[in-house]
């Protein structure tokens, strides 16, 4: 039997997306439902070649579904697969004895998703043979040998495809580790950037303010203004002490002119004097030599 249609159990929209589009890759039709219940509902008409089943999803798990869906008749022979991020040995028992036919890793990759079709495939070819060889109890013809020998080299292919589907399933919870180790430090460097950004966001929206603006600017106008005073009154000062000063050296000026002034007339005066006292003598020599003749 060639798998062909699958149904998908899950809760997660992302996953069933994920895991839609690796079986369309292989050709495989996949309908995807959000709840065991829904997948119930959805079996009572329908018959999928394979079914990937969830555990944790509200309302019933996947575990319970898987047990349902094996103890009705209608539906016992289509094979579950747990599609899950738990993982172990203990958990595939517990999963096959719900009646799980194995276990699909989160997150699942191609090569996964392909042995695990490819697994169902040849299982499906050897129940036949198996089937053939039980309604045969006449001894073992040369056909017969050649086909349990096909079904050996079949039963060693699927333990090999388990093999490589555990290693697969392995990488894929590795890397899954790595990224979501890689998604913790982003939001730590996120929330940290949102720490240092929102203060500048505060004094952002502070600046859109009005009335908080003028606040934030008060003491810086304030002190502008007292430096603007005082360079104004520095201005005034330093005008009014050379006006003074002007005025000082004009009246030092006017001073030396006075002196000056009053230097020329004294020795005007006193040369006046020299020569009139001069004169006044020599009138009186003269008025004395006539007189005394």
């Amino acid at each position: 039997m060639t798998i062909k249609n699958a149904l998908i159990v899950d809760d997660s929209k992302s996953a069933r997306i994920m895991l839609q589009r690796l079986l369309q890759k292989m050709n495989v039709v996949a309908l995807t439902v959000e709840s065991a219940e829904e997948a119930l509902s959805y079996l009572e008409n329908e018959r999928p070649d394979v079914i990937f089943m969830d555990h944790m999803m509200p309302g019933m798990d996947g575990l319970e579904a898987t047990q349902t869906i094996k103890n009705n008749p209608k539906t016992q022979n289509i094979p579950t697969i747990m599609y899950t991020s738990k993982e172990g040995d203990g958990y595939i028992s517990l999963a096959k004895s719900h009646g799980a036919f194995g276990v699909l890793p989160k997150p699942a990759n191609q090569q996964a998703v392909m042995a695990v079709i490819d697994l169902l495939d040849n299982t499906a070819a050897n129940d036949v043979v198996i089937q053939t060889e039980n309604s045969n109890h006449n001894g073992l013809s040369a056909h017969d040998i050649e086909t349990i020998e096909k079904l050996i080299n079949n039963r060693l292919s699927n333990s090999v495809l388990s093999a490589r589907s555990e290693i697969a399933a392995g990488l894929d919870s590795v890397s899954h580790q790595l990224l979501q180790t890689q998604q913790e430090q982003l939001t730590l460097v996120e929330r940290s950037l949102k720490q240092q950004i929102k203060p500048i966001h505060s004094q952002l929206i502070d600046l859109q303010d009005n009335d908080a603006l003028f606040k934030r600017l008060q003491p810086l106008i304030k002190k502008h203004t007292l430096l603007i005073a005082e360079k104004i009154s520095r201005n005034k000062v330093d005008t009014l002490a050379k006006e003074h000063s002007q005025k000082i050296q004009n009246l030092n000026n006017q001073q030396q002119e006075l002196i000056a002034l009053i230097n020329r007339k004294s020795q005007q005066a006193m040369a006046k004097g020299i020569i009139g006292g001069a004169l006044l003598g020599a009138a009186i020599a003269l008025i004395s030599l006539f007189a005394s003749q």
